[in-house]
């Protein structure tokens, strides 16, 4: 899975679930922590405080844990939401 198709699962699922789709600054959030970027770098890249983007992240995963039923970090997006993909795969 790559960034961008993370992207669209993540804004599809927030979609049907929460009938909101991501701003723009959870996007970007969601893609630099795909990444591997700290809430610091990440702050100074798109000049916000770092207090501000760790708050967006932290939304971000309460949402998506309601979604997926499984705790989400930064540390462990990309292995949750490739376990949900196949979970979601091999029901079909």
């Amino acid at each position: 899975m790559t960034a961008q198709e993370a992207l669209n699962l993540v804004d599809t699922l927030l979609c049907s679930t929460f009938g909101q789709r991501l701003n723009d600054l959870q996007s970007v959030v969601l893609l630099e922590s795909w990444l591997g970027r700290t809430y610091a770098e990440i702050a100074v890249q798109i000049s916000y405080e770092h207090d501000y983007i760790k708050q967006v992240g932290s939304q971000l995963w309460r949402e998506l844990f309601q979604v997926v039923g499984e705790e989400v970090c930064k540390k462990n997006i990309q292995s949750v939401l490739r376990r949900y993909q196949q979970s979601q795969s091999s029901d079909n």
